[in-house]
This record gives C-alpha cells, sequence and structure tokens, in this order.
C-alpha cells in the first residue's frame, strides 16, 4: 500500500488570497498547502478520497495517471469543487468510474453536479461516474474502504479506513468528533491521518492540540495531521510534536 498526500491545507489552502504572514510568504516548499485530498494505491487499484478545487493541479504535478475509484468524505466546497476533472481519467479510461459517499453526500453531489446523469455529445464531456451511496464497507480490487462515521461540528461525515495488502490506513480530514464506535475502527493502523486545523479551539475541527490528543489515543504505527493553516509553520511545528506524531506536505508519499 502506498498513499500520496495530494493536498495537506485548509479550505483557504497556504498561502492564503491576501495574506503576507510569515508563513503565506514563506520560501520553504512544505509550507505550499493545496486543498486536502489522499491518493492510495491499494489492492491494485488506485483510489482518490475527495476531489477538491485544486484536483487538476495536484494529479499533474504528482503524477496521478488513473483513478479506479472515489471516496468523498462530505460536500463541502474544498472537497469537491474539483470533481469536473474526474471527466479525463473516465474518458482516458474509456469507463465509468464509481464514487461513493454517505447517502447525504450523494444526493448533495447529484445536485451540486446534476449535469453528469443528463446526455451529452461526448464520453469525454463530462465525468462518467456512477453514484454510490455507501453504508458499509466496499471492495475495489483487493482494497477493502470502510466508512468511518465523525463529526464536523455538527455535521455526520465520513473518514475512511482502507485494509490491503495486510496494512490499514485511515483518513479523516474534517473532523471535532469522534464517536467510540468509530475508534472501534481505528485499532492496530499502520497509517493515521486526521484533522488538526491550527493551535486553540475551533467549532468543526479538531484542534493541534485535540489532534495530537487523539492520535495518542488511537496508537498508529505512524501518525499524520492534516488539513493544515498558515498558522503553522511546517519545520516548527515538527519540532513541537511528540515523537511519532508527524506534519505532512503537499506530494509526500507513505509506503
Amino acid at each position: 500500500m502506498r498513499c500520496t498526500f495530494l493536498g495537506t491545507g485548509t479550505s483557504h489552502g497556504v498561502p492564503m488570497i491576501g495574506c503576507n504572514c510569515a508563513v503565506c510568504r514563506s520560501d520553504n516548499p512544505k509550507n505550499k498547502r493545496r486543498r486536502c485530498s489522499l491518493y492510495v494505491q491499494a489492492g491494485g487499484k488506485q483510489l482518490l478520497f475527495d476531489t477538491p478545487p485544486d484536483l487538476r493541479d495536484q494529479v499533474l504535478t504528482f503524477g496521478v495517471e488513473r483513478i479506479d475509484a472515489v471516496f468523498i468524505t462530505h460536500p463541502h466546497a474544498d472537497h469537491i469543487f474539483g470533481f469536473d476533472d474526474i471527466r479525463r481519467f473516465s474518458d482516458l479510461q474509456k469507463a465509468h468510474i464509481h464514487v461513493y459517499g454517505s447517502p447525504e453526500t450523494i444526493a448533495s453531489m447529484r445536485t451540486k453536479f446534476d449535469y453528469v446523469d443528463k446526455p451529452s455529445h461526448s464520453f469525454g464531456g463530462v465525468p462518467r461516474v456512477v453514484f454510490t451511496e455507501m453504508t458499509a464497507p466496499v471492495e475495489v480490487g483487493g482494497a477493502k474502504v470502510t466508512p468511518v462515521p465523525v463529526m464536523h461540528g455538527e455535521e455526520a461525515v465520513y473518514g475512511f479506513l482502507v485494509e490491503a495488502d495486510g496494512q490499514r490506513l485511515t483518513y479523516i480530514p474534517d473532523c471535532s468528533g469522534i464517536p467510540e464506535n468509530s475508534f472501534r475502527l481505528l485499532e492496530n493502523l499502520d497509517v493515521m491521518i486526521l484533522d488538526g486545523l491550527r493551535p486553540g479551539r475551533h467549532a468543526t475541527h479538531f484542534s493541534i492540540e485535540e489532534c495530537i490528543e487523539n492520535l495518542q489515543r488511537i496508537g498508529a504505527k505512524r501518525s499524520f495531521l492534516t488539513h493544515l493553516t498558515h498558522h503553522s509553520d511546517h519545520d516548527a511545528l515538527q519540532t513541537a510534536l511528540p515523537a511519532g506524531i508527524e506534519v505532512p506536505w503537499d506530494g509526500l508519499t507513505v509506503s
């Protein structure tokens, strides 16, 4: 199993428009954060988690050439508004691509991208997908993907557990609370990636402090924060974190 962080930033991205703070002006490429997305190669298949507005730049920059299935955590703009670029993959592959999410997420995707289900003049004119409501684990090739229900403020959204090749990885980019039933899915993980927005409490995201607390409880072999704002300089944050917790950067691949 391999995963590549396509984006590790919050909804504004970093640098943020109109900001001249030290992180936004930083020359360190690890401080350049696109909106959150993860690419996982597992079980002989290529899985994409979320389709942010930066998707075209992400797949071109980091060499993503195929997508076998897409999993949407929730239908907020910073996680879905690059969805139209999936049409290039369905056209190249001459096949429909399954797009999975909660029933509420799929209903929202059908509304926001209503043209997808309408006839068009060519196969490549719109994303050729199969919107699929997901309430239980699904298998894509040799990979098993299980929804992990979490809270994002007052909204119930998904993270995802990927099991393949004898490995277990969980990705939860937007989260302010993990129900006890979901904690049971987070045992014996090889990789855990969790929302750690910024220092200090936030209404809909874990703070860095809350993220650390939850990562330590989960106890994966490797633990990462994601969905970071411009409040955190990469090197300074990494130095401040407890041992075993890592700050990723766009393009980081973990095997």
